[in-house]
């Protein structure tokens, strides 16, 4: 739970400062033609999807919440990389649900592009999601190979 409350307040704290230092009209280079800054008030999903259907993602979002909660406290988590990525997925859920439950939105900010092409922004709750969530894919993978392995 250290690592869901380090992960939760580093996208607390990232959030706030573009939030109070750059308002809803920022927009800051930081590497040219790679990376900007930006305010973005995302309504919808990771990177943007589904936007305008607030209410119906703070309620399943609170459902993952639930779920990894309650996951934390029966210790179905095992090895230490299970446990990192379920921080993970846990604690980018918590820190986006978050968001929509005071703001009525959630913030993103990170905005990365190839010149013109721009990738939706997004925020470090999507990125834990999303890391959180390809380590399960990465760990699916291993336990069908295993299992597979052990039908030979």
């Amino acid at each position: 739970m250290i690592v869901v409350g380090f992960l939760l307040l580093l996208d607390f704290i990232t959030k706030s400062w573009i939030s109070s230092l750059f308002g809803a009209s920022y927009d800051k280079t930081i590497i040219p033609d790679f990376l900007d800054f930006v305010y973005v008030e995302n309504t919808g999903i990771a990177f943007g999807l589904f936007a305008g259907n607030n209410r119906f993602w703070e309620i399943f979002t609170l459902l993952l919440i639930l779920i990894g909660f309650f996951g934390f406290r029966k210790q179905i988590f095992k090895t230490f990389f299970n446990r990192i990525i379920s921080a993970m997925i846990f604690a980018g859920a918590l820190g986006n649900w978050l968001d929509r439950i005071i703001h009525g939105h959630v913030i993103d900010f990170i905005d990365i592009h190839f010149f013109k092409y721009h990738w939706p922004a997004f925020n470090l709750a999507d990125c834990y999601l999303t890391i959180g969530f390809i380590g399960v894919f990465l760990h699916l993978i291993k336990v069908k190979q295993i299992s597979h392995q052990k039908n030979i």
